[in-house]
This record gives C-alpha cells, sequence and structure tokens, in this order.
C-alpha cells in the first residue's frame, strides 16, 4: 500500500512539474547567419537581492554567503526584459564573429577565452545584422532570472536545491560542457549556475554605499555570475558576485544575451532583409 502510495506521489510530482513547464511562455527565437538562439521573457517584477549566513529566519539565508553579498536588500524590476535561454554558444560566436577562440571546441558549448571589450564587438555586430539591442545583463538583472523571476521557489541554485542536478562544476566536470545538459530553472532557463561564470554590465561595487569608497582597483573590475566548471560548488549560489578586469579571458569565462522587452515589440525584418544582412555582415567579418 506504502507503495502503491509513493508510486502516485511521485507520478503527481512529475505531471505537476511537466505541466509547469507547459505553461511557460514559449521562448522568442533569432537567427544570425543560419544559427539560431532563444531568448527568455522575464517578467518585471521584485525580489530580494543578495544572502547572509546569521538568521535562518531571514530572508534569503545562505550559510556560503559571502560579505560582499550583504545586505540583502529589496530590489525592484520596473520593465520586463529577455535574456539567453543558453550561455552564448560557440557556434554563434562564429556565425557573428567569424572565429571560435574557445579552449575546448563543440559548436554547442558555450564561447569561452572573450573578454569584456570582444563581448561589446559582438553585441555591435549582432545588433547589425538582426536590427535589436542586444546587451549584457545587470547584475540584478542576472540574479532576478537565476532565482526564477516571478517564479522563484527559492532555491539557493539556479533550478534547484541539488547543485550536481541543475550544474556543472569542478567536482562533475573537467571542462566546458554543452548546453542545455541540466535541469532548467523555473523560468526555463538553462546553465545560470555553473558550466561557465558570465559577464555582466555593471561595475564592481558593493551594496552598501559606506563601503565603496574602499574599493580602490576593484571598482574597475565587472561583475561576473554564476560560477562555472572549474570553481567551487558554492560559486554556482545564485547570490555569488565574481569580479573581473575587462580585459581578461579564461578557458571557464563566457556571457549571456540580454535584451529589453520593449525592442521585441518592434516591427519584425522580412525574411528577405535578414537574409540580405547576413549576407551583407558574412562578407564584411570576412575581410575584417
Amino acid at each position: 500500500m506504502k507503495k502503491i502510495s509513493l508510486f502516485f506521489g511521485l507520478l503527481i510530482f512529475v505531471q505537476t512539474m511537466l505541466f509547469a513547464q507547459d505553461t511557460l511562455p514559449a521562448p522568442t527565437s533569432y537567427r544570425v547567419n543560419k544559427v539560431s538562439f532563444n531568448m527568455i521573457r522575464v517578467e518585471k517584477g521584485g525580489f530580494w537581492m543578495g544572502a547572509q549566513h546569521k538568521d535562518t529566519a531571514e530572508f534569503n539565508y545562505d550559510r556560503y554567503s559571502q560579505t560582499d553579498e550583504l545586505p540583502v536588500h529589496y530590489v525592484t524590476m520596473h520593465e520586463d526584459f529577455y535574456i539567453g535561454q543558453t550561455e552564448v554558444t560557440q557556434k554563434l560566436w562564429k556565425a557573428v564573429m567569424g572565429y571560435n577562440p574557445s579552449k575546448y571546441k563543440c559548436p554547442k558549448r558555450p564561447v569561452t577565452n572573450v573578454d569584456y571589450f570582444e563581448v561589446q564587438e559582438f553585441l555591435r555586430r549582432i545588433d547589425s545584422i538582426t536590427g535589436m539591442h542586444f546587451r549584457l545583463p545587470t547584475e540584478e538583472e542576472w540574479e532576478y532570472a537565476a532565482r526564477g523571476g516571478k517564479n522563484s521557489r527559492g532555491y539557493v541554485y539556479s533550478g534547484g536545491k541539488v547543485v550536481e542536478r541543475v550544474a556543472w562544476f569542478n567536482e562533475n566536470a573537467s571542462n566546458t560542457k554543452k548546453v542545455k545538459k541540466r535541469t532548467p530553472n523555473e523560468l526555463g532557463i538553462y546553465d545560470m549556475s555553473g558550466n561557465v561564470w558570465e559577464w555582466c554590465s555593471t561595475r564592481y561595487h558593493y551594496y552598501d554605499k559606506e563601503r565603496n569608497a574602499t574599493l580602490g582597483k576593484d571598482g574597475q573590475m565587472y561583475c561576473i555570475r554564476g560560477g562555472a566548471w572549474q570553481l567551487p560548488k558554492t560559486s554556482c549560489r545564485v547570490s555569488w558576485r565574481g569580479k573581473r578586469l575587462p580585459d581578461l579571458k579564461n578557458s571557464f569565462g563566457g556571457f549571456r544575451l540580454c535584451l529589453d522587452a520593449r525592442y521585441v515589440k518592434e516591427k519584425e525584418a522580412s525574411e528577405e532583409e535578414i537574409l540580405m544582412k547576413e549576407e551583407r555582415a558574412s562578407f564584411s567579418y570576412t575581410y575584417n
């Protein structure tokens, strides 16, 4: 009798999870030089940002939290935005830039070995092809999306409580992995925990203004988020914060696209216009 009850309980749980995934809005797809990629809409809303390890009864308790994740504070996202369903892949980077700088080469793995300035050039080129206004997410947008936005269930990692199910990190990976091989989060976004850390557009700073006067060289760095295959599981936490100088690049750092929702409402270009842009871009970048 207990086995039957357990079976039906498990069945209901699986059906609930599948239903939750089915009720998510469909990703918005784009194509660049015959390479498609998806963007996920994140509805505006508010959330508690950061983490603390002092009081289990307070918001965002996390025993692994660091001092720069304090204080936990409320942030409001006033507009919807879109964020990449996956990290930018090597296939997409090559379609835009014409080369692949990654150490562990595979079209379906995240692109790596790209610094902040190279990412900005990628954004300029992909905009010229698509007619859109892609950018990096702010640190606030990144954490809000990683936590699942309005669908958040309060997980420490993006997509669940068990890090091995949602992330690639230094205990279960020895290099980058293909995207979408771990469990997605509540919005259907993959690899926001682990695989490669991701550039944000936000300069590194402390959440409390009093400490910012002592930043020094740290204030010239940009925030990175998400952890990576070469880092410990504690870096895969949604509140974890890293920092890097903009000219740094390595085999476990990449990025994810972001887009203001208002640009998606613009009139879509015809297929003929897109093909013409792709042909012009391909010819231009081949000889750049």
